[in-house]
């Protein structure tokens, strides 16, 4: 938003979109349904997290299920545990192989800092692999060449909303460089759930830097760096507060950061190579305290040291890990009651903290050609090495490693003069998984200018992630209150001492499957874009079942098949209006209840953007999702903007309410707002 010119112009051509077959193509001949989210939009949305926006892409689910953490999804079904979907942050993946997910809180970006979101909606695993499941969303930050000044933002609103930003950018002789830090904070759900205000404040801190140095015009290199840190309070494990109390609400912590190295060269204007290689690293730690009820008495007494006993362990192993079977069974065992009798000689209660840690890094080199054979070929090709470790006492009982090697190709042929037909194939093969191969193919047509038909099948696969495929849990008691600390060996009968519950996995889980095909219409007129898709999927081999400490059910039995249609429409009657609507209407189809969770048959959203002078902006947006666990997601969010000059600075003024038109709760009942959400900003640029 550089000076105060109308920030819409009327849509001439298909946008150019790179993620759907990782060449640059127009939007009209690419072999997937794809959604833009350019900065047009992610401004007018009046989003301050980077999940938001994602509303306005048909089909996708942006909510937040456990208060301060985000799950988004397309073509949801679970609940919690979105592991079917691929994002990338400039190329880099933001997939964590350890635990299965992507953790947008720690993503280290801020919205501010982003040019564009290219979404994929569709499997693209021909394209990305494995993990590139349901869709990709390709998040592409903003190029310092094209940042003109530097600038500070500041939010602040009800609920604790304090936010802030800071851009500096300075523009070389043969480049440029940017450098933001960000940090964002809130009180996440404030009405109290049956009588209790529930824990799940946050902040979050995050640096992101990019320099791009044109050597010479055939050769660009371009290092980014930067990372993040988070506090989220997090609430009480249900499993855990039937056998203590809590000391003080979890608290959990994490930590990212990354280097990445890109060189791009141009042989001709008909052939580039690119190199990408870099390095992540995840921290994150959920600690917790309390102390334990004495499982005869039901009080807090030295008898709650039972549950980190080895006795007690032996008898759940030897009852199959059942939980209710071992207590059902601990009064008539001779060793279990020794030591329960034996631990009334500490005379204290017993308490400890232990923690939910995980520690992931992963290295990755890419390298990938593009060269247009001939007026009407091209083809992308490449090869990628992927190293990632992941240490955790608790999840694994230490660390794991999985290397992968990785093949690709997608061919796009222009076989007719309004036809083109795009091939692309995966190949790859990691330590956990073996081989495994992910075709695709897509025709588009153009059966008269502005006007495209297209046909596309795929398949695609999710690989089971290291947890899933080795998870060996065990929660260790740290910091025990004395004497337990002091002599763990002789009241526990082992030390270090560990809670009683441990899970196994039994590594034979096998890659989750999907098979999709589509039928879809793109348009363009003078002022008007829209898409079309009609969809089927498949998905079998489905892990849908509860994987955690208290209920750990291992099995790839679910099956998921979705049948619908989708639609968004762009109308940009003139430089100073923007009108979008998206819309989805969904059947799907399961024989796991959980599947169900978050799947809403109809979604959709409405946005409105007016530059009524050259100096006020106004927008709304309304979003819809009925339903989501059978309750019903309706918003209206409304944004006023305000800018003028003072002297040599540009300063911007803004306003935004978000006002939910009903008081369903947000998937689950603890999930409910008590008011509207409204912050003001104002930005200053230099």
């Amino acid at each position: 938003m550089q000076g105060m010119e109308p920030i819409m112009e009327p849509a001439q051509q298909p946008a150019m979109v790179l993620t759907p077959a990782r060449v640059s193509q127009p939007q009209s001949e690419a072999p997937a349904s794809v959604t833009v989210i350019d900065r047009t939009l992610i401004e007018a949305s009046g989003a301050r997290e980077l999940y938001e926006v994602l509303k306005l892409v048909p089909g996708m689910a942006a909510v937040k299920v456990d208060g301060n953490v985000p799950s988004v999804a397309y073509h949801p079904t679970l609940a919690r545990d979105q592991r079917r979907m691929l994002v990338l942050l400039d190329g880099r993946s933001q997939y964590q192989p350890g635990l299965s997910r992507v953790s947008w809180n720690d993503m280290p970006v801020d919205i501010r800092d982003v040019e564009r979101i290219e979404v994929t909606r569709g499997p693209a695993a021909a394209a990305y692999g494995a993990n590139a499941f349901t869709a990709v969303i390709n998040i592409i930050t903003r190029d310092p060449r094209d940042i003109s000044s530097s600038g500070v933002t500041m939010l602040g609103g009800n609920n604790g909303i304090r936010d802030a930003h800071l851009v500096g950018v300075h523009q070389l002789s043969n480049g440029a460089v940017r450098a933001s830090v960000s940090r964002r904070a809130d009180n996440g759900y404030d009405e109290p759930f049956e009588g209790k205000t529930l824990p799940d404040d946050k902040h979050i801190e995050t640096l992101n830097t990019e320099w791009v140095w044109e050597a010479d015009e055939r050769n660009t290199l371009t290092v980014q760096a930067g990372g993040s840190q988070s506090r989220l309070e997090r609430q009480q494990e249900a499993g855990l507060t039937d056998m203590g109390e809590y000391q003080d609400d979890p608290i959990q912590k994490g930590e990212r950061a990354f280097l990445s190295l890109q060189w791009q060269h141009n042989f001709s204007r008909t052939h580039q190579l690119q190199i990408l290689t870099y390095g992540q690293y995840n921290q994150e730690v959920t600690g917790f305290e309390l102390c334990y009820l004495d499982p005869v008495t039901g009080k807090p007494g030295p008898g709650g040291g039972l549950f980190f006993s080895k006795e007690l362990r032996d008898l759940y192993l030897q009852n199959g890990g059942d939980i209710e079977a071992t207590f059902a069974a601990f009064p008539s065992d001779l060793d279990v009651m020794n030591r329960y009798l034996s631990l009334q000689s500490a005379g204290s209660p017993f308490c400890a903290s232990s923690e939910l840690d995980i520690q992931e890094v992963r290295y990755d080199l890419e390298i990938q050609d593009t060269l247009h054979l001939a007026r009407w070929a091209r083809l992308v090709s490449g090869a990628e090495v992927r190293h990632d470790r992941v240490q955790s006492d608790s999840y694994l009982g230490g660390t794991e490693d999985n290397v992968s090697y990785r093949l690709f190709g997608n061919l796009a042929l222009d076989v007719l003069d309004p036809v083109t037909v795009n091939l692309g194939g995966y190949w790859e093969r990691d330590q956990i998984s073996d081989d495994h191969f992910s075709p695709r193919a897509g025709v588009n047509w153009r059966v008269f200018p502005g006007h495209h038909l297209r046909y596309v099948y795929s398949e695609a696969l999710r690989t089971p992630d290291i947890y899933e495929e080795r998870a060996n849990i065990n929660f260790q008691a740290q910091a025990l209150s004395s004497p337990f600390g002091e002599n763990a060996q002789t009241l526990l009968g082992w030390s270090p001492a560990y809670f009683f519950v441990t899970q196994q996995s039994p590594a034979t889980f096998k890659p989750e499957k999907m098979r999709s095909w589509e039928v879809g219409y793109y348009g363009q007129f003078s002022a008007v874009e829209l898409d079309v898709r009609y969809f089927q999927e498949t998905l079998t081999n489905l892990l849908s079942t509860a994987l955690n400490s208290f209920d750990f059910e291992p099995n790839n039995d679910g099956r998921v098949n979705h049948q619908g249609t989708e639609a968004q429409l762009t109308w940009r009657p003139a430089a100073s209006h923007l009108f979008r609507v998206t819309g989805a209407h969904i059947h799907t189809r399961s024989n796991v209840k959980t599947e169900y969770r978050l799947a809403a048959r109809n979604s959709g959203s409405a946005l409105w953007s007016w530059q009524f002078s050259q100096h006020w902006a106004f927008s709304s947006a309304y979003y819809l999702s009925n339903d989501y666990n059978d309750n019903r997601f309706e918003r209206v969010d409304m944004q006023l903007r305000f800018r003028h000059r003072a002297g040599p600075t540009e300063l911007e003024w803004q306003a935004v309410v978000q006002h939910g038109l009903n008081k369903q709760p947000v998937v689950f009942p603890e999930n409910r707002y008590q008011q509207d959400r409204m912050w003001f900003g104002v930005t200053v640029r230099m």
